[in-house]
């Protein structure tokens, strides 16, 4: 008898995940997974996820 494996909890599952490309789409990031358990910073603008640059961190 086959088993089923159970599907991951709300909790467990990511909210969002994304892969970045900076060269328009010729190469991406690896895949980042936010979940809700994250500390995420108030979000200043809609840019997700926040901008890491130096121009942009200087900002914050």
């Amino acid at each position: 008898m086959a088993t089923h494996a159970e599907a991951p909890s709300a909790s467990e599952r990511p909210l969002l995940t994304l892969r970045v490309s900076r060269d328009s789409g010729r190469t991406w990031g690896r895949e980042k997974d936010f979940y809700a358990r994250d500390c995420l910073p108030p979000l200043l603008n809609s840019t997700m996820p926040p901008c890491e640059c130096v121009r942009c961190k200087g900002r914050r």
